[in-house]
């Protein structure tokens, strides 16, 4: 009976961490989305840019490095969900974290990839949101908000990031244009 009694109160008080645990995450998500959206950066021309000019859409924003295999196996596959959302209102903006811009369009000319590169360098926005590693993508909703965050590549991670964007699509489809 003791035994039983220790093993139910273990689970009890893993399950209140785990609800404590997710509470912290969706309270560190919603504090990432407001500094996306207003943290300028560069594009590969040069010019400053915004994530809040993608509002109305539904954005992974993905953080990578040329120097960084796992994110050049994933960005051939982003790039292809960025032509498959092509009007439907989703995209892909990949923000490299190299040093130089030169790398990351050395990287996108070398691959002909088509998504929206963009550079902030390793001390801009993936030091302000202390990213633990790259790749770093994250899932924003058409409101601006962060909805989901993946840390690393793996096929369930990116399976996971592309059902969120499909479930966000097909949610405004099942409720019709957006006003």
């Amino acid at each position: 009976m003791r035994r039983t009694q220790m093993i139910f109160r273990i689970l009890v008080a893993g399950l209140l961490l785990a609800g404590s645990l997710t509470s912290v995450l969706a309270d560190e998500l919603s504090s990432v989305g407001p500094v996306l959206q207003k943290h300028a950066m560069e594009n590969l021309s040069g010019e400053t840019v915004r994530l809040d000019q993608f509002l109305g859409e539904v954005v992974v924003v993905n953080f990578w490095a040329s120097w960084c295999a796992p994110c050049l196996r994933e960005l051939p596959e982003l790039d292809g969900w960025n032509s498959e959302w092509s009007g439907m209102g989703a995209r892909v903006v990949a923000i490299s974290i190299d040093n130089k811009a030169k790398n990351a369009r050395n990287f996108i000319e070398h691959t002909k990839l088509g998504l929206t590169v963009w550079h902030d360098g390793p001390g801009g926005l993936a030091r302000q949101l202390n990213l633990p590693a790259v790749p770093t993508s994250f899932v924003v909703n058409r409101e601006g908000d962060v909805v989901l965050r993946i840390v690393g590549s793996s096929t369930e991670d990116l399976e996971r990031m592309h059902r969120t964007v499909q479930d966000l699509l097909d949610k405004e489809t099942e409720e019709g244009p957006r006003a």
